[in-house]
């Protein structure tokens, strides 16, 4: 575990051993990441989109920018109209600057006005209000078009927000009222009305930023940027390699595999659930394909055709898995079917008997890309995890309750690994 230290032997207050400590992280101001072309850059870097235009000074004109939308151009995006203008902070006197901490957050320019919109230099885009404060971290959610993983991603921040992150003495928000307003429509959809999210359109989809902080103010804060592909592209080479850079610059990955993507189990569900009308589509991408895109978009070109990015594999919609009615797959009394709660810490017990099962599980029904996972990802976890609780049928919940089970462990399990939170064993 090259991030940490081991102390094993005697308990702690909270009835802790074999504690895996966080290793201190490097202190602020930090590198900024940009969330968009995935440069690194010092917080003296970045510019400011001017808060005002004015006419008749070439300085301050509205403008074409040039950079950002050949960035757009570049993602099949639509070009913007002229723009107000770029302020390179260096250029003013240091006394128009303003920084918080060692980070550059606003400047005052020659007309007196306040200019707050941080850019990155080297594709032009909004940089998260917390750049340059804390770590930043691109975690990808992979998976096919029927893995779930709006659903996922919407059943997992709810869960961290609401739940999760007061037992860990933190809290997560989102990175802007504009991605605040997005989560809290898809989450009224879900946890309000009990109905399923439209299907992600496959064209090139925003990051998805969120805040972690904790109310230890020695603790760094962090800065997530989710990237949830649309699943058809994820079988479509051409489009991975516009749209997929977010996966090779991953600080960590989330492979949704729903059951019936595995022929094995896909047959037994629909003989077995024959009568329901839940949602048993037809046609269903095989996980392994998908790992043969990523194998050809960046893993084939990384040191020994291997990957060392920590990824969570993570079966989903495991609530399903209780019709199989086959002990010779999961067990009436699998761990899969409870819901657990990680508390301060990362409980190896509970990731030890999940992991070890889902291996398992994943070695009987699709031993093909056990293997490849196996061959091409170094540092994986196996989860499962169910967004609702239920299948919905005819694309609602009915008078259902949505309740999710597991959901944000394999997130804190990343969490683990990037060193934010610790780890030990009850």
């Amino acid at each position: 575990m090259g991030l940490f230290n081991l102390f094993g032997g005697s308990k702690d207050k909270n009835n802790i051993k074999n504690v895996v400590k966080r290793m201190p992280m490097e202190k602020g101001p930090f590198k900024i990441t940009c969330p968009y072309c995935f440069i690194r850059f010092t917080t003296n870097e970045v510019l400011f989109r001017a808060s005002h235009a004015e006419e008749g000074d070439p300085e301050y004109e509205m403008k074409i920018d040039k950079l950002l939308n050949e960035y757009r151009e570049g993602l099949d995006m639509d070009v913007l109209p002229e723009l107000n203008a770029i302020i390179s902070p260096m250029e003013l006197p240091r006394e128009s600057r303003f920084e918080v901490d060692g980070v550059l957050l606003e400047v005052k320019d020659k007309y007196d006005k306040v200019s707050k919109e941080r850019l990155c230099p080297y594709c032009h885009n909004i940089l998260p209000n917390t750049s340059g404060r804390g770590p930043t971290k691109v975690i990808s959610v992979i998976g096919s078009s029927q893995a779930g993983k709006s659903v996922y991603m919407t059943s997992l921040l709810y869960t961290l927000e609401r739940y999760t992150a007061e037992r860990f003495n933190a809290s997560l928000t989102a990175g802007s009222s504009k991605y605040n307003e997005e989560i809290k429509q898809n989450q009224r959809i879900i946890f309000e009305y009990n109905k399923m999210l439209d299907p992600t359109p496959k064209q090139h989809i925003d990051p998805l930023i969120e805040n972690l902080k904790f109310k230890d103010d020695s603790r760094p804060a962090g800065t997530f940027v989710f990237y949830d592909i649309p699943g058809e592209g994820m079988s479509d080479q051409v489009y991975i390699d516009k749209h997929g850079a977010h996966i090779k610059n991953s600080d960590g990955i989330i492979f949704l595999v729903d059951p019936l993507q595995m022929r094995s189990i896909r047959k037994k569900l629909t003989i077995t659930n024959k009568e329901d009308k839940g949602d048993f589509t037809e046609r269903y991408q095989e996980p392994k394909d998908i790992v043969v895109n990523l194998i050809e978009n960046f893993i084939m070109k990384q040191s020994g055709e291997r990957t060392n990015i920590p990824t969570a594999v993570v079966v989903t919609k495991s609530d399903m898995l209780k019709n199989l009615n086959d002990e010779d797959y999961i067990s009436e009394n699998s761990n899969a079917f409870r819901n657990c709660e990680h508390k301060t810490f990362f409980n190896f017990n509970e990731f030890d008997n999940i992991d070890g099962e889902i291996k398992r599980f994943m070695s009987k029904v699709n031993s093909p890309f056990k293997g490849v996972m196996d061959t091409y990802f170094s540092n994986t976890a196996y989860f499962a995890v169910s967004a609702l609780g239920g299948n919905p049928r005819n694309l609602s919940m009915g008078d259902g309750v949505v309740t999710p089970i597991r959901v944000d462990e394999p997130f804190l399990w990343l969490l683990y690994q990037m060193g934010y939170i610790d780890g030990g064993r009850e």
